[in-house]
């Protein structure tokens, strides 16, 4: 970056082969050995998504989650679509890591603020998600299953009027491993999917947020990113989100690839360059591939 001009094939292939925090590391040594920081040098030598890809690798992904969140909810109007996949999608772990770095950031508590942008059942539901105590078992009782799966018929579609208190409280307290077996359970006693059941009884966001939380991870990102690429245009912003929170992860791009070949048999390398351009493209090719290769 020094100098005019930039060798964006150096810039590029460290920002997609290193780990994040492999570049944590080096954004560390950077800024003590030049004594300004790497955010400001990229942000001065690219610009448009390649720029935004950068700047998102080489923040701590507690910092970059918390970002998320609250540019889903600052200013006017909510992006829930962000909102809601930064909240349901993320581990317990994550969820609490996230929330201490939002309060060191901005120096309030995530919920205060998601309270402050939502509201009805809709913020119930994502307050107790950030309640981040979900049981983590992968143990399945089988019979509770088909308790709690008879409880959310009898909830909803099971009467007049829905009941949304009780589906709150199943789909946050239970391990994701009983949600999929309560689903299971589900199509057993009506003979469609528990997210059919939802779509008839529930709408909106609260809906949508339910949905997410009842869908596997690797389906959910391999779907937002087709979401994201499918049509014309691109929703640039989407893909870059959900593209640098996968890179964290070999295992979890791996499983994105598998299920998105398998569903579209399409190649995701192929289809995430098909709809960028220039570096940014290169880039965005570079970290889907260099995390799916065995």
């Amino acid at each position: 970056m020094k100098g005019l001009g930039t060798d964006d094939k150096v810039l590029s292939n460290i920002m997609a082969t290193r780990s994040r925090d492999q570049l944590i590391a080096v954004r560390k040594v950077f800024e003590s050995k030049y004594g300004k920081s790497l955010a400001s040098w990229i942000k001065g030598e690219t610009s448009g998504h390649y720029e935004t890809i950068c700047l998102a690798l080489i923040e701590p992904k507690t910092d970059y989650d918390a970002a998320l969140l609250r540019n889903a909810i600052k200013g006017l109007g909510t992006n829930d679509d962000q909102l809601i996949e930064v909240v349901c999608t993320r581990n317990n772990s994550e969820l609490k890591e996230m929330k201490a770095a939002y309060l060191r950031l901005y120096g309030v508590d995530a919920e205060k603020d998601v309270i402050g942008d939502t509201s009805g059942h809709y913020k119930e539901l994502l307050l107790a998600v950030l309640r981040a105590d979900r049981p983590e078992s992968t143990t399945v009782d089988v019979e509770a299953a088909k308790r709690d799966a008879q409880a959310l018929y009898a909830a909803g579609e099971g009467k007049m009027g829905t009941d949304e208190k009780t589906f709150i409280n199943i789909l946050t307290t239970r391990s994701y491993p009983h949600l999929h077996a309560i689903g299971q359970q589900y199509a057993v006693i009506t003979g469609h999917s528990l997210e059919s059941g939802i779509s008839k009884e529930t709408s909106g966001n609260f809906k949508k947020a339910m949905t997410v939380l009842l869908t596997p991870r690797d389906e959910y990102f391999a779907e937002t990113i087709r979401i994201s690429i499918a049509g014309a245009g691109t929703d640039d912003n989407k893909l870059i989100r959900v593209v640098s929170y996968l890179a964290n992860s070999k295992a979890w791009m791996q499983a994105v690839n598998n299920y998105y070949t398998h569903k579209y048999k399409h190649n995701l390398v192929n289809d995430v360059g098909g709809d960028t351009s220039g570096w940014y493209k290169k880039t965005m090719q570079a970290l889907v591939q260099n995390r799916v290769a065995l």
